[in-house]
């Protein structure tokens, strides 16, 4: 499918949403902002739009445009599938380990986390770097 017509089908699944009223989605959106101790101002102030037009979205009285799914998905780092309610928000990929340190990070002030991706960062600057299999 072409990037129209993943587009159509976007605006076609937000436009089911919006009539769900309090659908999957609207529950992901307060349960997401929440996890990430965002107000509605501050997710609105993401997206550019006022708080009034984001609690709209949160309570499916307003359909959610394209672009604001992809705003949302990459604000709180799920995938569109996750807030529409068709996904699982951490990739079934990840061993048990990494999902129980993903929850655990999802908990913590925005600090702490800028801390964390910090030490990561600078972790993996000492790793050298591989390029087709060959060391840097």
């Amino acid at each position: 499918m072409g990037l129209i017509g993943t587009y159509v089908v976007i605006e076609y699944i937000c436009g089911l949403i919006s009539k769900w009223g309090e659908s999957m989605a609207d529950l992901r959106l307060k349960e997401l902002r929440a996890l990430n101790k965002l107000t509605q101002a501050d997710v609105a102030a993401h997206l550019h739009i006022a708080r009034e037009s984001y609690s709209r979205y949160e309570s499916g009285e307003r359909e959610m445009t394209y672009n604001a799914l992809i705003d949302l998905a990459e604000l709180f780092t799920v995938s569109i599938d996750y807030l529409l309610g068709r996904q699982e928000a951490i990739p079934s990929y990840l061993n048990e380990d990494e999902r129980a340190v993903i929850e655990q990070y999802r908990t913590l002030d925005k600090h702490t986390q800028d801390g964390i991706k910090n030490t990561i960062a600078f972790e993996c600057s000492r790793i050298p770097k591989v390029e087709s299999g060959k060391a840097m």
